[in-house]
């Protein structure tokens, strides 16, 4: 039986243009994520772009009370392993903060926000070193100084 990862992706904002091929390379970067984590089956995430306000109003629904601008919710039944919320705004907001591209930031929301799926913790060595080579692998290494000023 051939395994298959399904990519769910939602735009329900308004604030930023989604710039082309960033659905393909988030796709991209939910498999990889998936790959180099050893994962094995058949499933389904969802990622969903939204803005600041969607984001609090996920964090209010969900009883959060925090300021991430991207975060995941792991739902492991019925195939679907979870589904991941990326603030476009703060993406783009990041992008100029940090000199990089939207495109850079949104992958890392993404492979954050899949990590947590898979149950990671954000917080340990061990996950950053995971973002790190998955980061490379999509092409986007982190330097010294872009990884010290998160």
């Amino acid at each position: 039986m051939t395994e298959k990862i399904k990519v769910v992706i939602t735009d329900n904002q308004k604030t930023v243009k989604v710039p082309k091929g960033l659905r393909m390379l988030i796709r991209r970067c939910c498999l990889a994520t998936l790959r180099l984590q050893g994962y094995q089956g058949s499933a389904e995430i969802g990622v969903t772009f939204t803005d600041n306000e969607g984001i609090a109003a996920c964090n209010e629904r969900l009883g959060e009370n925090r300021t991430a601008y991207a975060f995941s919710v792991p739902d492991h039944r019925d195939g679907v392993l979870g589904a991941v919320y990326i603030s476009l705004e703060r993406a783009e907001e990041l992008a100029r903060m940090y000199a990089t591209s939207l495109q850079r930031e949104a992958v890392y929301m993404t492979v954050s926000g899949v990590l947590g799926i898979l149950g990671c913790d954000a917080d340990t060595l061990v996950t950053k070193e995971t973002e790190e080579k998955i980061m490379y692998e999509m092409g986007f290494p982190l330097s010294t100084a872009y990884a010290l000023s998160r």
